[in-house]
């Protein structure tokens, strides 16, 4: 099966969904499809540790967008990756930033790393590994570069062949619940990376989330797909303790008690839609 004109519409249902502020499901990179790329090591928290610590041999511009994020290239040992490096930190009402009425736009680079925490914290797996770390003397988010990808527009437009799309389905519904924890307005097919020949699915770009409402628009989708096992579990055992923990000097604590209003919010909602699996 191809990735169609089709699903490009079925997507974009999704998204403008999404962008006009709904929320729900999708998928994590659990079992035979995971999507978690460790640069050919062992564990998640090897490349983590990896990211934070490995010598920096080369950096270089990429693009020249409003962030102006730069690609790192780190050797540590016999192993060698790519990673994004950001330092954007923006708090600002100027309409040029953004293209929605909002009383302060902010974009920065902590909210890259907060989104991989929650990622990980609800079990979903999509979101590359992500540290803090000083480079130049500059603070910012660095983010492994998973290699092989392209934008998942780039797909559709090539018309590109996937092996399973009740999986990429699944992902596009995951994809939501994460938008709408983080209260990301930011998703567009730019920002999707896909490897449709190995059905590998990431998210980035999360600068511009974490906006600090403590509400979700009615669901919208027409054909809701079940919450895996796993991230439902996440999402009805997170706490706010949790998130403070993990997200402590990321996040201001309106921000962390709006993602937690979320979370029940969306709890509640795939509870009532017969999409939330229940333990027992």
């Amino acid at each position: 099966m191809r990735v169609s004109r089709s699903l490009v519409t079925f997507a974009l249902v999704i998204l403008v969904a999404l962008l006009s502020g709904s929320a729900i499901a999708r998928q994590p990179c659990t079992g035979p499809h995971t999507c978690v790329d460790l640069g050919g090591m062992s564990c998640e928290q090897q490349l983590a540790e990896f990211l934070r610590t490995a010598e920096v041999v080369s950096i270089e511009d990429i693009g020249d967008g409003i962030t102006k994020p730069r690609r790192v290239t780190l050797k540590k040992g016999d192993h060698t990756c790519r990673a994004i490096f950001k330092t954007v930190n923006i708090s600002t009402t100027d309409v040029a930033y953004t293209n929605r009425l909002e009383s302060v736009f902010t974009d920065r680079y902590v909210y890259e790393v907060a989104a991989y925490r929650i990622d990980r914290l609800l079990g979903i797996g999509l979101v590359p590994v992500t540290v803090l770390r000083e480079i130049d003397g500059e603070l910012g988010s660095l983010q492994y570069w998973v290699e092989g990808c392209m934008k998942m527009q780039d797909a559709a437009d090539r018309d590109l062949q996937i092996k399973d799309m009740d999986l990429l389905l699944q992902r596009l519904m995951l994809m939501y619940v994460l938008d709408a924890m983080i209260y990301n307005v930011d998703r567009n097919y730019t920002n999707v990376l896909v490897r449709p020949d190995a059905d590998d699915f990431f998210l980035i770009d999360h600068s511009r989330a974490f906006r600090t409402k403590k509400k979700l628009p009615a669901l919208k989708e027409e054909r809701p797909i079940p919450v895996p096992a796993v991230v439902a579990d996440g999402l009805t055992t997170l706490d706010l303790a949790t998130l403070e923990s993990e997200l402590d000097g990321l996040l201001s604590k309106r921000q962390i008690r709006a993602i937690e209003s979320r979370r029940k919010l969306l709890v509640a909602e795939l509870d009532e839609l017969g999409v939330l699996p229940r333990a027992g």
